[in-house]
């Protein structure tokens, strides 16, 4: 039988995790044998993920890279060689309900102008995790490199920002524009034609590119599902301070620019030089924050 769903994991050094994850999936409800099939890009890992894995978990595919690939990249190889007519993107450190993955395809097959569909997600502890956002326009980048977006006045000129901070949006069905990639379900055909993920970006910000090539060349809407949960541990593979993502993060979203406004990247540039001497000038006045301002450093260095 040809596999409904391809399931994708990008791990690196997360065994532990990716074996959950992995069980998580098996026990997913509403498919028959042969619907599902996983596949583990390992990304060089110096754990033993890969020798584990095989051995265990026999009818998992795995692909053993000599290099990390990142995000994208690992997703992108996999894709390739996926059967399902589904992939879903899945984290090594996210979890998903039994239900799951059944909701967000049913979701997909009752709608063909749905491009994406993404859970709800929740930190260990149960606390709502934020996922989706709109696509970073000027304005939008600008609010969020300010703090802006986190005024009462500023939320309500422009209800749509670049990340969505309110735990409140992500109780409820919503269309955002972009999804964390730590759970995202496409069409394969889909994900390929507009050419997966683009390998520039390392890591952070490139679902935020992915899904604004496809709202450019589909026009489909992405769709947030509150229906099913699932658990996402975030930040397995980094181990590292927000500070540290943030900084990639805004590498990827100036990249964006370049590539698709690049009459827009010097003011951009501007705003996110802007916006990283607030935080270090903020950060530098808290002790227990010399890490974050490190990192933070550490965005100047890599000009």
């Amino acid at each position: 039988m040809k596999p409904l769903v391809s399931i994708i994991t990008v791990s690196y050094n997360t065994r532990k995790e990716t074996v959950q994850s992995i069980e998580s999936v098996y026990k997913s409800k509403g498919f028959k044998p042969g619907e599902i099939e996983i596949l583990i890009v390992d990304n060089n890992s110096p754990d033993d993920s890969v020798t584990y894995i095989k051995k265990h978990f026999p009818k998992v595919q795995v692909i053993a890279n000599k290099k990390n690939r990142g995000f994208g990249g690992g997703n992108n190889q996999a894709a390739k060689i996926a059967k399902g007519k589904y992939l879903l993107l899945l984290n090594p450190d996210a979890f998903l309900g039994v239900n799951s993955l059944r909701v967000m395809v049913d979701r997909m097959e009752a709608d063909d102008q749905i491009v994406s569909v993404g859970p709800q997600l929740r930190y260990a502890d149960n606390r709502v995790q934020l996922s989706g956002g709109y696509l970073p326009t000027p304005l939008r980048v600008t609010a969020w490199m300010l703090w802006l977006d986190k005024l009462p006045l500023i939320k309500l000129l422009f209800p749509n920002p670049y990340h969505v901070i309110s735990t409140d949006w992500h109780t409820s069905e919503q269309s955002p524009e972009w999804l964390m990639g730590a759970c995202i379900l496409f069409r394969k055909d889909e994900f390929l034609v507009a050419g997966g993920f683009d390998e520039e970006i390392f890591m952070y910000a490139e679902e935020v590119e992915l899904y604004r090539r496809l709202k450019e060349s589909l026009g489909k809407r992405v769709l947030f599902t509150p229906e099913t949960e699932v658990v996402h541990l975030g930040g397995v593979s980094t181990k590292k301070a927000n500070a540290y993502r943030l900084a990639l993060e805004l590498k990827g979203v100036e990249y964006i620019y370049r590539k698709h406004y690049p009459n827009l990247f010097w003011l951009i540039k501007l705003v996110i030089f802007v916006g990283v001497i607030l935080r270090l000038a903020v950060f530098s006045l808290i002790p227990s924050r010399r890490d974050t301002v490190k990192e933070y450093l550490g965005y100047f260095r890599a000009q």
